[in-house]
């Protein structure tokens, strides 16, 4: 199973895999970002809005980076289906 998903990375086209890399670095940067405010919050504990920002921003970082890998896949089986 892991060999498969493996093998559907290394097999995947060129422009789907830097768009997926960007995709990544943006998932990245917004989780470094969920952190900063975490962080934030952690330091203070002043407004606990901010920890409810900082979740939200934690989780969304998260599904960016899950969403990128399986639509990056996904356009990849249909561009191969389709030649």
């Amino acid at each position: 199973m892991i060999d498969m998903i493996i093998n559907q990375f290394k097999n995947l086209d060129l422009k789907i895999k830097v768009i997926m890399k960007y995709g990544f670095v943006f998932s990245l940067l917004f989780c470094l970002l969920s952190v900063l405010v975490l962080y934030t919050y952690h330091s203070f504990y002043t407004i606990p809005t901010v920890f409810t920002i900082g979740t939200i921003l934690f989780k969304s970082s998260i599904m960016f980076f899950v969403d990128f890998t399986i639509l990056g896949i996904a356009f990849d089986t249909i561009k191969k289906q389709m030649i």
